[in-house]
């Protein structure tokens, strides 16, 4: 991408200068949003008023430049890959295929603020209206080329942005070139949605695609390969300093008001050059014109904290004992049944054979590479601009007005990429940080985060724990299903406007704190593929803030915990049986349904391209230190499917388990890029992997102790698997007939699978199949089940130990 930020003349005096004309003239753009800015609007013309364009206009989402290019103002930030796959639905809705011809706009709320979310839904979700803007915008450009060479708009065709007809060419530059289309797309049936998926109205059905479904290489690695990359870590601006928190390392992972500055010793730093702290109540910083002395400031400020421990659970040793305890008791947040079909008991009474277990799944951190970063450069109450990372830019100047005292529109947040985004992490809180010491300072400010405030500060992917009991009859067929979830909600905690003393809640919901969304519950499903059966969950979450940390979205929030719960007890009942793994799944999936067809597509590409040989599990077990097994997991996030097969080795002496191969397939409706797809599906498996054998959080009873790579692990290259990967198309996908040990393979039920237009998620999936799958081929290795991830070489040999195998 080019003539990106970084390469303009950008400098604190041109942006005061633009920004003054702008705070004087902010009547002249109005409150609507007729002169909301496109991709033809020059850089720093833009204002506050483009900040919430008319989405329901072609020129929201796109523009034509003279030279013939087009600019797609999606406004979703580069999250692996998705502004390429944006770019290829709009390319073939104006039946371009040259990718040269088309451009992404660099994220920016003055542009198009419509970005938000990222994670498997970045095209899925926002892709819609982008796709209707292209299709009404090549129907709008015949209709004015038909006009110019006076031939009917019917008779007229066009390519790579050369319209045809009459014998004559137009370029869409020529036509509107520089300008706005102002043409509002229409909204059929009187919903905004209706009529807009592929194929409907005047969208390209997928059979009709050129570039869809191809393999295009994505338009940010050339710069990241050459080094020339900006990321949010590299922006500078003119008389910037630099800044770094102060805060005692590990607490954050509970209430900032379990802690707080007595006394800040500001001339402890009086030797470091330019070094002065910044406190506004209890937000403790530092800054200096130099990155090295800031660091250095930030180490050697003498702070003396009050120190209120709260971690209810002693420590992480303890935790699931008093998970357990305090989910049974939580009388802030009750026992509730989120399913119930009523007749549980009496079906599981009458099943053949019934298994049951508890499955525990420790806190992920989210651990980014990386740490977070944010320059701001705040101009007192009046305006200011935010450099940021993270999934949405969208929710941030709303969410900066309340801190600062600016208006939101005011505000103008640009989009730089991080070292990652799977999952929330709490990139907005960095910003939050650089902006409040911009603001105090009066000069624009770079805050990065260190290793131990990422590690200790951020939010992490809850821990999980799952009573399960699963019954199936003689035939193999599931009958019952009951549950128990322990977990807490999502806590979304700002331990920064805690500091401030302006968060909008006490630290204790027994104070009066939030109670959370019954929907923000983590429940854990029962098993998702089948049909026809009872089932009953019941959620017992612990005291918010009582022992746990505080948690956010990490990749497939929630999925990896539960499948790997669900798929492992549907693995025991299959042995259980004396049946195959497999065939134990298909008798359980109805293929006439829909749902039935996507997961029986995964199901059967994942274990024909594996060479599946049907088999009971453990039932060839061979001696030695070293034996290898196979398992299979299902999965599924933002409306996808994977099946995932898993060979791997245990060392039953060391405990460590070694994944040699794993194969895995997945169905996300249409595949927009074929690369982004596919390097997403290995990157969330290699990640699923990494969580489900090596990562923890660790605690003491008042705060993290895994605060670097040595006592937070995560899989290195030297573990990695070599990855098969297979991606099922609607239509095109194959079943195998139920029974066939040879494998035959049969066209699917094509009529069951009518959605073929269906988008879905490719970012996350493969990440929920992964940690089921190792440990069901565990146990066809070593005959022993292991239910508790991360299943690390401690977990593994002490497993080993309680089961009496050597």
């Amino acid at each position: 991408m080019t003539g990106l930020l970084h390469e303009r003349d950008f400098s604190r005096k041109k942006f005061l200068k633009t920004g003054g004309a702008l705070v004087v003239g902010f009547s002249m753009y109005g409150t609507g949003n007729a002169l909301a800015a496109t991709g033809n609007t020059p850089f720093n013309a833009r204002g506050p008023g483009d900040w919430l364009p008319d989405l329901n206009t072609i020129d929201a989402w796109l523009a034509i430049t003279k030279d013939n290019k087009v600019i797609v103002t999606h406004g979703e930030p580069e999250f692996a890959g998705t502004p390429t796959g944006i770019l290829m639905l709009v390319a073939e809705e104006l039946n371009i295929t040259d990718m040269g011809m088309m451009e992404y706009a660099h994220p920016e709320t003055w542009l198009n603020a419509t970005g938000g979310g990222g994670g498997s839904g970045g095209i899925s979700n926002r892709s819609t209206q982008a796709r209707a803007a292209g299709a009404y915008a090549h129907q709008q450009l015949l209709n004015m080329a038909a006009t110019q060479l006076g031939v009917s708009a019917s008779s007229l065709s066009s390519s790579n942005g050369v319209i045809t007809g009459g014998g004559k060419t137009v370029k869409f530059g020529d036509l509107v070139g520089g300008k706005n289309f102002n043409f509002s797309l229409p909204v059929p049936n009187g919903a905004a949605n209706a009529g807009l998926i592929p194929g409907a109205g005047i969208t390209k059905a997928p059979k009709d695609y050129k570039l869809v479904g191809k393999l295009v290489h994505r338009i940010d690695i050339p710069a990241k390969v050459m080094g020339t990359y900006t990321y949010v870590h590299n922006v500078r601006v003119p008389g910037m300093v630099h800044a770094r928190i102060v805060r005692p390392r590990g607490t954050g992972a509970i209430t900032s008001q379990n802690f707080f500055p007595l006394k800040v010793d500001a001339s402890s730093i009086s030797h470091i050059p330019g070094a002065q702290v910044v406190q506004i109540n209890n937000f403790v910083a530092v800054v200096a014109p130099k990155e090295y002395d800031v660091i250095q400031a930030a180490a050697q400020l003498k702070v003396v904290w009050k120190d209120d421990p709260k971690f209810g659970s002693g420590s992480s040793g303890n935790y699931w004992t008093w998970l357990r305890k305090a989910g049974d008791t939580n009388t802030d947040n009750p026992a509730r049944w989120t399913a119930d079909t009523g007749s549980v008991p009496a079906a599981m009474a009458g099943a053949a054979k019934a298994v049951s277990a508890t499955y525990r799944y420790q806190y992920n951190n989210f651990v980014p590479i990386g740490p977070h970063c944010a320059v701001a450069d705040v101009h007192g109450t009046t305006n200011a601009v935010v450099y940021v990372q993270g999934q949405s830019i969208n929710g941030i100047p709303p969410q900066l007005s309340t801190l600062l005292g600016i208006p939101a529109q005011n505000i103008r947040v640009i989009w730089y990429e991080g070292s990652s985004s799977y999952g929330g992490g709490f990139q907005a809180e960095c910003a939050e940080q650089a902006c409040l010491v911009s603001q105090k300072v009066g000069k624009p400010v770079r805050l990065q985060w260190m290793r131990w405030d990422q590690h200790g500060w951020d939010h992490y992917g809850p821990a999980q724990m799952y009573d399960v009991k699963v019954g199936a009859d003689a035939t193999g067929r599931i009958v019952a299903a009951d549950w128990t979830s322990y977990g807490q909600a999502q806590s979304n905690l700002d331990r920064t406007r805690e500091s401030l003393g302006t968060a909008t809640w006490p630290a204790v919901p027994a104070n009066g704190g939030p109670t959370p969304s019954l929907d923000a519950v983590y429940a854990g499903a029962a098993y998702a593929p089948a049909f026809q059966y009872q089932r009953r969950t019941l959620a017992k979450t612990q005291p918010l803030y009582g022992g746990s940390l505080c948690c956010n979205f990490l990749r497939a929030p929630n999925a990896p915990q539960s499948y790997f719960a669900s798929e492992q007890v549907v693995d025991e009942l299959a042995h259980a049986l004396n049946m195959d793994p497999i065939a134990f799944r298909r008798k359980n999936i109805d293929p006439a349904t829909t749902a039935g067809a996507r997961w029986l597509s995964v199901l059967d590409a994942s274990t024909l391209a594996a060479g599946w040989k049907p088999k009971v599990s453990a039932s060839n077990l061979k001696k030695g230190d070293v034996v290898a097994g196979r398992g299979f997991g299902f999965g599924t996030f933002a409306s996808s499917q994977v099946g995932v097969v898993a060979d791997i080795e245990v060392n039953k002496k060391t405990g460590k388990i070694v994944v040699k191969h794993a194969t895995v397939a997945q169905n996300n409706g249409i595949t927009v890029n074929l690369e982004g797809v596919t390097t997403q599906m290995s990157g969330a498996l290699i990640q699923g992997l990494s969580r489900a054998l090596y990562e923890q959080a660790t605690w003491n009873k008042d705060r993290v102790t895994s605060l670097d790579w040595v006592s937070y692990p995560i899989l290195r290259f030297k573990d990695a698997p070599t990855v098969t990967l297979v991606n099922v198309h609607p239509g095109s996908y194959t079943t195998v007939k139920p029974g066939d040990t040879s494998q035959d393979v049969q066209k699917g039920n094509a009529e069951a699978f009518n959605e073929g237009w269906l988008l879905s998620g490719s970012g996350e999936p493969p990440s929920v199949g992964i940690g089921s799958a190792v440990a069901n081929a565990f146990f066809d290795a070593t005959g022993v089940r292991i239910r508790q991830a991360p299943m690390n070489p401690a977990t593994v040999r002490q497993t080993l130990k309680d089961a009496g195998v050597a």
